[in-house]
């Protein structure tokens, strides 16, 4: 077993059957890959014709296609269940989609199911109500995975409560490190220093990522994270 924590997503799409649907399942890998180009030990694969498969070799960027997913099916319009698993995998056959196994692998599959599921718990039952319905197990204790599962939720609310200009807003922010609040400002709002002051633009994109909650995010979904991480490791004791 390797002892690394990997992050397994596997997505379904909602009431594929009978419709043309996951025929955009394709063009979402292209997408999501083109993003995710390193440490995807299997990247975004469509399998069994309505369903995206890929694995990670890390937390940090599993939970990034995890997020960019999320994006791709709202760009979209599309609704999925997906299952996000983290764990450990068998690394003796890890580059084959259709035979890869391991804990990350069987989690995945086990969050899936349950979402397939008559949902049991408060949080799957609000998340059932939703067009991107997401279920997270990082334990073999379905306590701890509850847990994880109502974090990840109290994150995401934050995320898919934003504006469209809130979200261009924190898209051009992680993009282009390099520019200022100011120059961003006016890259989101379509103006530029000759209509809003460089002080006044950027004080105006500090409110912008203050509403769309973007640090406090941030510093939740890193310490969801780092709880994941924690729990990986002693899996390994």
């Amino acid at each position: 077993m390797n002892v690394n924590a990997y992050v397994c997503l596997r997505a379904d799409v909602i009431g594929s059957r009978g419709t043309r649907k996951a025929a955009l399942l394709p063009e979402i890998a292209q997408a999501l890959n083109a993003r995710m180009q390193t440490d995807n030990l299997i990247p975004f694969t469509p399998r069994a014709g309505d369903e995206l498969f890929a694995v990670f070799g890390s937390i940090q960027s599993g939970y990034q296609a995890f997020r960019w997913l999320h994006r791709q099916a709202h760009a979209h319009q599309l609704g999925f269940y997906v299952g996000f698993g983290v764990g450990g995998i068998e690394d003796a056959i890890s580059a084959d989609s259709e035979r890869i196994n391991g804990p990350a692998i069987w989690r995945a599959s086990d969050a899936l199911d349950e979402l397939k599921r008559e949902p049991l718990s408060e949080v799957l039952k609000i998340i059932s109500k939703r067009d991107f319905r997401y279920n997270l197990h990082g334990s073999e204790d379905s306590a701890v995975n509850l847990a994880l599962e109502t974090y990840l939720y109290f994150v995401m609310q934050k995320v898919e409560s934003r504006t469209v200009q809130q979200n261009l807003a924190i898209q051009l922010f992680e993009e282009h490190p390099d520019w200022t609040n100011a120059q961003l400002y006016w890259q989101v709002s379509g103006t530029d220093e000759k209509r809003v002051p460089v002080a006044n633009a950027t004080a105006n994109f500090s409110k912008l990522l203050a509403r769309a909650n973007y640090h406090f995010v941030r510093e939740a979904e890193e310490s969801l994270m780092a709880l994941l991480q924690s729990l990986s490791e002693r899996e390994k004791t």
